[in-house]
């Protein structure tokens, strides 16, 4: 009777082994990744939520009549909504979830009797609308945040 060696066998688990790792380290790096992507949608949705927060809030105050951001926070929250008259008579709402943060412009119309504003329909803005980076952002805050 021959001695069976039972290497090929061996030699089998061994490869069957570094295969069910390899799969379980690229299931592993898939996970973290997708992890990553849900925790920054939902810093994005907080801070949208927050910008829209600013914005209705800001809709609410009174503002003057200048052509420089003038900017007001909300006591309760860390949310800031900023007002601004441009040269062409347009008017601008800027809300934020606080400096650095995403930010939300909406087109209002000032009434000039009582510096009341009220929004324009359809003018929201994920974007600014004004030339430079620098007339974006208030007094105050260093452009690239």
């Amino acid at each position: 009777m021959t001695a069976q060696q039972g290497s090929g066998a061996l030699m089998m688990v061994i490869l069957l082994l570094l295969m069910s790792a390899a799969l379980l380290q690229a299931t592993r790096r898939q996970m973290e990744q997708s992890l990553s992507l849900v925790v920054d949608e939902g810093v994005y949705l907080q801070q949208t939520s927050l910008a829209v927060s600013a914005l209705r809030w800001g809709e609410t105050e009174h503002w003057p009549s200048v052509q420089r951001w003038s900017c007001r926070t909300a006591n309760q929250s860390a949310w800031r909504a900023c007002f601004i008259v441009l040269k062409t008579g347009e008017a601008l709402l800027r809300g934020d979830s606080g400096s650095g943060t995403l930010t939300i412009y909406r087109w209002v119309k000032r009434n000039d009797e009582n510096s009341a504003i009220s929004a324009l329909p359809h003018g929201w803005l994920d974007y600014c609308p004004l030339a430079s980076e620098e007339s974006c952002l208030p007094e105050g805050q260093a452009a690239g945040l």
